[in-house]
Formats: C-alpha cells, structure tokens, sequence
C-alpha cells in the first residue's frame, strides 16, 4: 500500500506500517489523507480530489492484494478474489464520487496493470521485498524507513 502511494506520487500521506496493530490499522497515514473538503470549493474541485482520493485508495487496495499474490505465492490473484475487490470498488466509487460500474471497472483494470508491471521490475521488487523482510523482522516500519525502501523507485 505504501508503495502505491509512492508511485502515484502522493508519499506525503505515508504514515507507518505496523504487523502489531489490529489488522485494519496496519498502516497509518498523514493526517492530510483524512482532510473532509472545503465547502468554500467548487463542486468540481470537490469532486476532483474526491476522484483522486478514490484512486489512492483502489490503488493501495490493488497493490496489497498483488504484491501478496505475486511475491508470495508468485502468481496472479484468482479470478473470484480480484473481482470481489472489484465490485467492493464499484459501490466505494459510485458513493465517493458517482462513478458508473463501468467508470471504476476501468480505473481498476488501468490500475491493476499499472500496479502489476510494477511489481514484476527488478528494481521494484527488490524493494518491496526488502522492506517487507525488515518488516517482519521489527514488526513497524517508520515513515522515513519506509521512504528509505521506496526512494529508488523515483529513479525508475
């Protein structure tokens, strides 16, 4: 999930990563992630960080369930899995920001391609399992440790 924030160049959110906390809280974020809009903005600009905003969230949802199926079982998620993902999206998108079905199906097959490419490179990775290696081994991961891992990426 960091990793997609990463890469969809919005690192300012990235928190920690803990394997102690309850398993909905293993990430945290900045609390910027969580800012409600301004209702002194245009309903266009509401709507475009309300977007952008869906398309963080699909994103890291996509990138955990890929980087878990690709790093350690070094396949593609099963067909059922990822359209379950897909149709909790559907719902999420349709209330976030009035997406059509067929609006978030393509921002998820964009994203998912996307996101898998990614985790097939070399130099991706050799990251993700790095940091994933010293996460095991100290459980929390601090934002800047975690940027340490993901730095290389912007060289890509």
């Amino acid at each position: 999930m960091a990793m997609a924030l990463f890469v969809y160049d919005a690192e300012q959110y990235i928190g920690t990563l803990s394997l102690d906390a309850p398993a909905d809280a293993g990430i945290t974020f900045s609390p910027d992630f969580f800012v409600t809009s301004n209702p002194n903005l245009s309903v266009k600009s509401v709507w475009a960080s309300s977007l952008k905003h869906f398309q963080l969230v699909t994103a890291m949802v996509l990138a955990n369930m890929l980087s878990r199926t690709l790093a350690r079982r070094k396949t593609n998620p099963e067909r059922d899995v990822r359209r379950s993902l897909v149709l909790h999206l559907i719902e999420e998108g349709q209330h976030a920001c009035g997406l059509e079905a067929s609006e978030v199906e393509a921002l998820c097959d964009n994203s998912f391609n996307y996101i898998q490419r990614l985790l097939c490179h070399p130099t991706v990775n050799t990251a993700v399992n790095a940091m994933a290696a010293e996460l095991e081994q100290q459980a929390t991961l601090s934002r800047e440790r975690i940027l340490y891992f993901l730095i290389p990426l912007s060289r890509l």
